[in-house]
């Protein structure tokens, strides 16, 4: 529990990690720290990753393709999610982004073709290129009043997606 910071690349590719357990005390999970662990190649139950309480930075492709990732619970202690941070867990159904959050990172949810469900604080004011591009899974989608910039290719090639509520703003 001492661990406050897993540094880049720390477990990258390590594709047979079948589950983590976070430290209590950890602030930064940094960059590709996680890339390509759990993948359903090699038959990994899916799972919950629960962030702990007090992270404050999850950095770029720090989960990048895992794939047996079935939720996520980011605390309200995030300030970042970085670029490509959940790009390709394909298992991932939902999420909810934290009020904590101003900025959805490019590509930080792409191909996470079962996701079905994402709230939107109303302390973003950005959703970056291609950030939930791929999610073919998602049928509706609430832009809160606070976002004043939605990126290129923000939900492209989301093919299910029939509801869109974009504020005046």
């Amino acid at each position: 529990d001492s661990v406050e910071y897993i540094g880049r690349g720390a477990f990258y590719n390590c594709g047979k990690i079948f589950s983590i357990m976070l430290p209590k005390n950890l602030k930064v999970i940094g960059d590709y720290a996680f890339y390509g662990c759990m993948s359903a190649n090699f038959g990994a139950a899916k799972y919950d990753l629960i962030i702990p309480e007090g992270t404050e930075s999850i950095g770029r492709s720090a989960f990048y393709q895992c794939e047996c990732i079935l939720s996520v619970s980011i605390p309200g202690s995030v300030k970042t999610i970085g670029d490509y941070a959940f790009y390709g867990c394909t298992s991932l159904t939902s999420i909810v982004i934290p009020d904590s959050v101003t900025s959805i990172c490019d590509h930080a949810f792409y191909d996470c073709r079962n996701l079905t469900s994402i709230v939107i604080p109303n302390s973003v004011t950005c959703i970056e290129s291609g950030a939930f591009g791929g999610c073919t899974s998602l049928t509706s989608i609430v832009i809160p009043d606070s976002v004043t910039s939605i990126g290129d290719s923000a939900f492209s090639n989301c093919s299910n997606l029939t509801s869109i509520t974009i504020p005046d703003s």
